[in-house]
């Protein structure tokens, strides 16, 4: 992978190259063959898929100040098989749909002036995942537009801050990230957070998160998983 990235075989393989596109491919050379097709506004099978992703966020930490700091990175989910989501539906279509997602890993990396080297990851051992669900617009339906999803990222990060020389997270407070998507998995998309996140060191608060953004990138690897069902007690979570 390091020899493709070198010899620019990979475009956009470390996350600088995220973009819309209507019709996006991974990258065949880096995984050896052609890759799920994502479609606008389409419904697609349960799969195991890995993303480049990047991060921003907005930090304040006590003692050492206030930075933005890019991060670059990967993100690993299961997604799960769509559902039918919209009240009072029986086809499942992509406007009655429901899509979750289990996150199974994020590294991201940054370097910043103020906190030296950060690294944010994900917390394995809570339910962190995304759910994809209908824009449920009071009145009634028009059947020639196509509508966007709701999309709602919820996480657990953990920030490895080198210049406190300590792993800080939120303090079991749930991070949500949210936006609007027309294809799932949501590439290009940016999610952001609306509200500010107190972090901590143990027991003692050491700084905020004041914002963040989660922006989906190139699809690098994509298994199908025909069991993939989205579990009610994580449905239930981010619903």
């Amino acid at each position: 992978m390091n020899e493709l990235r070198e010899g620019a075989a990979v475009k956009g393989a470390d996350g600088s190259a995220l973009h819309n596109a209507e019709v996006v491919k991974g990258h065949n050379l880096a995984w050896g063959g052609d890759l799920y097709t994502i479609r606008p506004y389409t419904l697609g099978p349960a799969a195991l898929e890995a993303f480049t992703v990047r991060e921003r966020i907005h930090v304040s930490i006590d003692g050492l100040g206030e930075d933005l700091v890019d991060l670059h990175g990967i993100g690993v989910y299961r997604r799960h098989e769509p559902r039918i989501g919209a009240e009072g539906e029986t086809e499942l279509t992509w406007r009655t749909a429901t899509i979750g997602a289990q996150f199974l890993s994020l590294q991201v990396v940054g370097e910043s002036d103020v906190f030296g080297q950060v690294r944010v990851t994900n917390t394995p051992t809570r339910s962190e995942g995304a759910t994809v669900s209908p824009n449920l617009v009071p009145g009634p339906v028009d059947p020639e537009i196509t509508p966007m999803k709701n999309c709602v990222t919820a996480l657990y990060p953990q920030f490895d801050i080198e210049n406190l020389g300590a792993i800080i997270n939120t303090g079991g407070v749930r991070v949500d990230v949210e936006s609007r998507v027309n294809m799932v998995p949501p590439i290009g998309d940016v999610s952001r957070t609306s509200t500010s996140y107190a972090l901590y060191d143990g027991d003692r608060q050491v700084g905020t998160l004041l914002a963040a953004d989660l922006e989906i990138g190139a699809l690098l690897h994509h298994i199908p998983v025909k069991n993939a069902t989205s579990p009610v007690e994580f449905s239930t979570i981010i619903a």
